[in-house]
């Protein structure tokens, strides 16, 4: 694992760690700067050039990142204020959806009706459905909404497509 780490990350002192390239972007000069400025304010959020081992690590091995959005409720304006990393066995998405039939064809149909997330100290039992996991967890767990996490994965999913895999699933 560390080889592979110190393969994808590389720090040099005086270098950037990542870098943003937006001179092939059909987009105007001044969106460009914008882009480029908050890409410089996400990495420095997250601590990335002093944390970029630890971050890509997690990833790597978890196989996805969550982290907390936190904004001043007083000063929306400000944006976001800091990024908490949250553990990935601890957080889980939750929809909850309402079946509908269209009037038209008599086709049923599954509207999202809600989504958020529950955060548990205690580790959530993968595998669980949407409706077990709210049923379990919503008296243990906090409710944050979904607008308030950001997360990534490692976009590989199991054959089923309903668990994410870390690239060293198969090892």
């Amino acid at each position: 694992v560390d080889a592979v780490i110190n393969e994808a990350i590389v720090s040099e002192e005086g270098e950037k760690t990542v870098e943003i390239n937006l001179d092939e972007a059909p987009i105007p000069p001044k969106i460009k700067e914008i882009i480029q400025q908050e890409f410089d304010e996400v990495l420095k959020l997250l601590e990335f050039n002093t944390m970029s081992y630890e971050v890509f690590k997690r990833w790597y091995v978890d196989g996805r990142l969550y982290y907390l959005i936190l904004v001043d409720k007083t000063k929306p304006n400000e944006g976001i204020k800091e990024l908490r990393y949250l553990d990935p066995r601890k957080i889980r998405k939750i929809r909850q959806v309402k079946q509908l039939k269209d009037k038209n064809v008599g086709v049923n149909l599954t509207k999202v009706d809600t989504e958020f997330y529950i955060y548990s100290d205690k580790a959530l039992i993968a595998g669980q459905t949407a409706a077990m996991q709210n049923f379990t967890t919503t008296s243990t767990g906090v409710k944050i909404a979904k607008d308030s996490i950001v997360h990534v994965t490692s976009g590989l999913t199991n054959s089923a497509s309903t668990m994410v895999l870390s690239y060293l699933h198969k090892a």
